[in-house]
Formats: C-alpha cells, structure tokens, sequence
C-alpha cells in the first residue's frame, strides 16, 4: 500500500497498518483517505483545503502586489486554497480573511497591532510575534465591526522602512493565518510541512562513519525492567504537565432581563456577566470590553466608576478597593465613537479553576430605533498577561 502525506510520496506501508494511522489522524485532527483502486492511503494536515483571502495594502502599490504574490505561494505549499482580494466588498464564504494595512511611521519606530472581528472567538498571536520584539513593538488587540461574513484579522503595521515590509511582512502574515487556523490546536511536523523535509535532510550527503558505528552500539545497550518502568513514569508525568499547562479557558455569558418603557419608548436591560474558569490555571486580570451596536443608540450604567474616581468611590473592603472602573482617561470618547466600552478591576483579580467571577448590576439602555432593525451588546474578555482572548457564549440582541 503506497503512503502520501501532504502529497509527498512516503514509500509503501504494510495492510495492518491502516488501523494505526486512521487513529493517528483522527487523534491529531487530520485528514485521512483510502483510496483503495490505487492502493494509496493519503494524509493530510487539517489546513489543506481551507480558504483563505488576503489583501495588502501599504503606501506602495508595488510591495502590495509583491507580498500578496509571497504570502499566496507560501501558504499554498499547506494546501490553503488562497485568494488576494483587492475590493471592498463583503466576503461571505471562506476561512479567514486577513490583511496586512501599513502606514508610514515616524522615525524609525515599527509597530504593530492586531484587530479582530466577533467571528474570531480567541486569537493568541502575540507570541508568535515575538520574534521580532526587538524590531517591531507590538501595542495589543483591538475590535473592528463585523463587515464580513467569516472570521477577519487584520494586521495593523506603523513602518516607514518599505524593506522590512517586503521581507517580513510575508513571514508575518504566514504565522498569523497558520496560528489563527489551527487555533488551540498544538501544531506538528505534518501541520507546518516540516516532517518531509527533515527526511530528505538526513539523506543527503554521505552517511558518517562515527554515526553509523555509533547507531551500531546501540543496539547493544540494554535497560532492565525497574528502569525502563521508570523511564515510562517520567514520561507519563511529562505528558501531563504539559497538559495541564496548555489549558487556559474560560466560559463567558450574560444573564440579562429586558425591561421595555412604554411611555419613553426606550429598553432598559439590567445584567450580569459571569467568567468561568474552566481550565486549570489561575486566570489573572481580566479585561472586559462591551461593544454596543448602534454605539449612538445604547447607554451604559451601573456600579461601574470613571477611572478618577475609583479609589475614592469604589467599595472598600479587607484588601484595599474593590469594584470596576472604565478604562483610560478618554474611555467616553472612544465609547461614542468605537461602540466599545472597556473597563477593568480596580484591584488585582485571580480566578482559580472551576471559579466564577461576576460582574454584577450593569444597566444598559435602548433607544427606540427607526432605521435599523436590531440593536445588539457583546461581551468581550482579555487576559492581557496570559495573552486569552474570549468572546461571551452569547449576546444581548434587541429587535424592533
């Protein structure tokens, strides 16, 4: 039976062999295919067949068309279907649609951000960013409207060196789109396309003498029982720990009433918004943005205090202040003109597993709209630290 992973011919595998890779695939979430006229079994990675669009847009027309020609045969090597749109219209089936906006900085200064759309319930691609903390300074996430019909993420860049962009700005964008398609999955070798390309590494050049005589010995060493049972204990705990390590999550929601008022026509909506913990980690710090839509049509309220006035207003309890604040001096202004109301604890906050954290007594206000046919308010959580972004499970929706 002849082997293909990633369309690369691997030789041919034995019958009974089927049983073990089908488990291996649907374990590691890839494709399998038997295709049994040829006597072919062929794997894939869970990226080959997805849709990506990309678009570039930079003061210069020719590094646009220069880097999208980059990404679209970089990404194609993953089998990603890949498109570059260069329009504004809506795009309405696909994947993901990414793209790379720049604008010229002042001095030597590069730095980027991340925006998102509400289809895009967590993304982490700080991290891999980091890679080039010394070059490009990355100022965080922000929320953008939902213009499109699939998940959409933008790469915000401030660079006035045109060559930086040319050379990085493919690879960037490349990390971006793997790490947002495979999401919290752990990527391997047979995702990244990377497993035949270490095999054909160690078959060129002559074979080393030291290392075949050394392959040689080896096989003459011998474990007894006690440690190799150890051995396996280690490597049991090592799994584990891993395990337990990589899970940080949380569940969010709304628990909300609608109270309409005939008399001015307007809704009032009283809610709480609950995070859950369900990883096994401390969550640390939480960020909460509420994004209201029409931003002119809804108001906020509640136990909720301007940033000056936290420590004099807010509760006082064992460890100092306690409550929420709105966050940043402007956070008024950017609310009328963004939609988006940030605020955050005003003393240090942790959420152990299985803990819930509430935010109690919020009062939203509805008015009566003509023009549009719904109003709607989402919940958004950043732990910052831990670089989690989650969106609330469910949103308040009003329809007239």
């Amino acid at each position: 039976m002849k082997l293909k992973i990633n369309n690369h011919d691997w030789g041919t595998i034995p019958a009974h062999s089927i049983a073990a890779i089908q488990l291996y695939c649907a374990e590691n979430n890839h494709q399998f295919r038997l295709n049994e006229e040829e006597q072919m079994v062929e794997v894939k990675s869970s990226l080959h067949g997805k849709k990506v669009w990309v678009s570039v847009n930079t003061p210069n027309v020719s590094i646009n068309d220069e880097i999208d020609e980059k990404v679209s045969g970089i990404l194609a090597n993953y089998g990603i279907d890949v498109s570059t749109k260069s329009d504004t219209g809506k795009i309405r089936n696909g994947d993901l649609f990414i793209d790379l906006v720049s604008s010229k900085s002042k001095g030597d200064n590069k730095t980027i951000s991340v925006g998102y759309n509400e289809r895009l319930n967590s993304i982490n691609v700080k991290k891999n960013l980091s890679i080039y903390k010394d070059e490009l300074h990355f100022m965080g996430y922000y929320l953008m409207p939902e213009n499109h019909s699939i998940p959409h993420l933008r790469c915000s860049m401030s660079c006035e060196d045109e060559e930086f962009l040319l050379k990085e700005g493919p690879a960037i964008l490349t990390q971006c789109v793997l790490k947002t398609l495979l999401g919290n999955q752990k990527p391997n070798l047979l995702d990244l396309d990377i497993l035949h390309l270490l095999t054909k590494s160690n078959q060129t050049g002559p074979a080393d003498p030291k290392a075949v005589e050394k392959k040689k010995a080896s096989k003459d060493i011998q474990i007894d029982d006690k440690t190799y049972e150890e051995m396996k204990m280690r490597k049991a705990n090592r799994k584990v720990h891993e395990v337990q390590e990589r899970k940080l999550y949380a569940e969010i929601y709304f628990d909300y009433n609608v109270i309409p008022n005939r008399k001015t026509e307007r809704y009032s909506i009283k809610a709480d918004l609950f995070i859950k913990n369900t990883g096994n980690v401390d969550l640390s710090n939480p960020k909460i943005c509420f994004r209201v839509d029409p931003p002119d049509k809804i108001e906020i309220g509640g136990q909720i205090l301007p940033p000056e006035m936290s420590e004099i207003f807010s509760i006082q309890g064992q460890n100092g202040a306690q409550g929420w604040k709105y966050m940043g001096k402007d956070w008024l202004e950017k609310a009328f003109s963004t939609g988006e109301y940030w605020i955050e604890s005003i003393q240090e906050t942790f959420i152990p597993p299985g803990e819930t954290l509430a935010v109690e007594g919020l009062q939203f206000t509805v008015e009566n709209l003509e023009e549009q046919e719904s109003s709607t308010i989402i919940g958004f959580v950043l732990f910052e630290d831990q670089e989690l972004q989650l969106s609330s499970n469910n949103k308040i929706k009003i329809t007239f």
